[in-house]
């Protein structure tokens, strides 16, 4: 009897192929409650605070408070320890100008 490899060397090439392409994609993506999330769209806050030179987190905390970055753009992963991602797009406080 002949193994697959014997039999089918370019289809166990196709297969294998196949497979490196979708593990390779598997990597650059989070799945959580039937959304998928693209690693690059999304980090940390502390890699935010770095990406977008915000001095500090509390920077951003509070940002989220406040909703300038709206909720729509942040995740909580629980299985993460409750690591919070939000979108890497830049806000940006909105800066009331004074009064004369």
């Amino acid at each position: 009897m002949k193994t697959i490899t014997e039999s089918a060397p370019d289809q166990l090439d196709e297969l294998l192929e196949a497979a490196r392409e979708t593990l390779a994609k598997a990597q650059n993506y989070l799945s959580k409650d039937g959304k998928i999330y693209e690693l690059h769209d999304w980090v940390t806050v502390a890699e935010y605070c770095r990406r977008f030179n915000i001095p500090n987190t509390q920077t951003v905390s509070n940002w989220l408070k406040r909703g300038i970055i709206p909720a729509e753009d942040t995740v909580i992963i629980e299985e993460l320890n409750n690591t919070r991602l939000i979108k890497a797009i830049p806000y940006q406080e909105e800066k009331v100008a004074p009064s004369n």
